[in-house]
């Protein structure tokens, strides 16, 4: 196993998660940091008034990155009409590659990307950042090792902010579900699978001159439980309600908030010993250690090192966007070339 920095780069900086990357792609001594691609010069210049993403290395050409042998992983961050493109060129090029959300606005996006990573056993991961944060990770621990028991519901409620200057009618189908919908599909797959059933209920009540989904239930069927997924973009603040909540037959967790706000840190709350321990049942966990995207880019990194095996699979990833877009229907947009 070799601890030498690992040679990464960036294809696009467009994507909201990216200055928090960029942060410890330019800053962790276990990186070494190639070049950041990002054509639009309005970008480059906000990124550079963001202390998270100043002082990266930008490069003007993108065969810059991609004929670079030594560049052995690409993060994937442009605006969502380029990074199928930019995925794409860099797993052509047999780099590794970490992609922000979604995997495009297709059934068939997943399966190309996905398929040339699995032909020459490349990694690809996807910018899901909530699922290897600590709290949630204690979740997914728990269920994969059997402590609740027989699950029967989960659900999950997430909201974000949106101004109405940036709703747009060519936004993709779904909306805000699409947008953010796919961090709670995510988690709900780690703990239930795929779905046997969707029932998408897509409802449009404050934007409604440009038809934008605003306020989405989702409802996932399985053969012994059900999942409910609530997003939206109406809330008066978006950070406190979040919560992820699983119910089982031995166990019950609920994560709220996600990430510290106010007077609250992220924690969940896990409940054990069944029904004789009543309110005693009960214990608080924090997140210790949690910062915003430093898990996946430590996973990444760890990974292309050969030090640990991917927590999440191509199965998984693939089977996210097929329920991502039997919910939201699939958009019919041009990729942008990059």
């Amino acid at each position: 196993m070799s601890h030498e920095p690992v040679r990464l780069a960036a294809l696009g900086a467009q994507h909201g998660h990216m200055p928090g990357k960029l942060r410890w792609l330019r800053d962790l001594d276990s990186i070494d940091l190639a070049g950041v691609y990002e054509p639009n010069a309005t970008v480059r210049q906000t990124n550079e008034t963001e202390p998270n993403a100043a002082g990266v290395p930008y490069v003007p050409h993108i065969d810059t990155i991609l004929r670079d042998t030594s560049i052995q992983g690409i993060v994937i961050g442009g605006a969502e009409l380029e990074n199928p493109a930019y995925a794409r060129r860099a797993l052509q090029v047999r780099k590794h590659v970490l992609m922000e959300k979604a995997c495009g606005w297709t059934h068939a996006h997943v399966d190309e990307l996905t398929g040339l990573a699995e032909r020459d056993g490349l990694l690809f991961q996807m910018g899901f950042n909530h699922r290897l944060r600590p709290h949630f990770r204690r979740v997914l621990d728990m269920a994969a090792a059997g402590d609740f028991g027989e699950v029967y519901r989960i659900r999950a409620h997430m909201c974000g902010a949106y101004e109405p200057e940036s709703i747009s009618p060519s936004y993709f189908k779904g909306g805000v579900f699409y947008n953010l919908g796919p961090h709670a599909l995510d988690l709900t797959m780690a703990v239930l699978g795929v779905p046997t059933t969707v029932h998408p209920f897509l409802r449009t009540e404050r934007f409604t001159d440009a038809a934008f989904v605003d306020n989405a239930t989702v409802v996932l069927e399985y053969p012994t439980a059900i999942a409910t997924i609530e997003i939206s973009c109406l809330e008066t603040e978006q950070q406190r309600p979040r919560s992820f909540e699983v119910y089982g037959s031995k166990a019950q967790a609920i994560v709220s908030p996600w990430s510290p706000v106010g007077d609250r840190s992220a924690s969940v709350a896990i409940h054990t010993g069944g029904v004789e321990t009543g309110e005693a049942g009960w214990h608080v966990h924090g997140a210790v250690g949690d910062a915003h995207f430093l898990a996946d880019i430590n996973e990444f990194v760890d990974c292309i090192r050969g030090d640990r095996q991917p927590r999440f699979d191509y199965a998984h990833d693939r089977a996210v966007h097929h329920t991502l877009m039997d919910i939201c229907g699939e958009s019919d947009f041009p990729e942008q070339s990059v």
